[in-house]
């Protein structure tokens, strides 16, 4: 029933705007998302670098969820340190839909507040245990506006990235900065690259000079 309904709301997109891509193309990449993924394979080629150059070996599991204030397509991430305790590091819910005027796929960026840690703690393991976030809303979300990444069909991959300029905030020094993230999606990998840049172009921070690299090791169940 489930996925019946989520036909229909695809469905429904569509039918609302013009130049929209094809229910099945859209079927596809949400079916790609779910799953259970590490970046072991990279961080092992990475050994013979700097400490300061590695990627941190990190779990991440990504699944469908029900919370309806985000709409029918809302994902739930969480990053964990890969090393007991596996500690959350990371947690986001990206809530998709098709791009009314491009026709593009459109991951709408909700990202969990730092200054809410009984809220992490509360949903921490969502993934396990989905209804922990049935109640959530956007409003309990730190506020991201311009933040959105847009997906393009390419070779046996989708890839998107935001708006740059769009994503704009002060950094903690008061410069105006924006972030800039780059994304990349196959059926066996989720690859960022993420960084912060003043307003004129020029790097303020990097979050790092290399690409994250998850590999998906099975399929993700909601």
């Amino acid at each position: 029933m489930r996925s019946l309904l989520r036909v229909c709301a695809v469905w429904m997109i569509v039918a609302s705007g013009s130049a929209l891509a094809a229910p099945a193309e859209f079927q596809t990449f949400l079916d790609w998302w779910p799953g259970d993924y590490d970046n072991q394979r990279q961080a092992q080629s990475e050994i013979q670098l700097p400490p300061a150059d590695r990627h941190t070996p990190t779990r991440l599991f990504i699944r469908l969820v029900d919370a309806p204030a985000f709409g029918p397509y809302a994902y739930y991430a969480e990053w964990q340190d890969a090393a007991p305790p596996h500690k959350v590091t990371r947690q986001r819910i990206y809530a998709f839909s098709i791009d009314a005027g491009t026709g593009k796929f459109r991951l709408a960026l909700h990202i969990f507040p730092n200054d809410r840690p009984e809220l992490v703690a509360r949903t921490s393991g969502a993934h396990l245990d989905p209804g922990k976030l049935a109640a959530l809303t956007p409003a309990d979300m730190a506020g991201v506006k311009g933040c959105d990444v847009f997906f393009a069909s390419t070779e046996s991959a989708y890839t998107g990235n935001m708006k740059k300029g769009d994503c704009a905030f002060p950094a903690p020094d008061g410069t105006p900065i924006y972030s800039w993230s780059q994304m990349k999606l196959t059926p066996d990998t989720f690859s960022y690259l993420d960084g912060w840049y003043r307003m004129d172009g020029s790097p303020y921070r990097k979050m790092g000079e290399l690409w994250y690299v998850f590999d998906k090791q099975r399929p993700g169940t909601p």
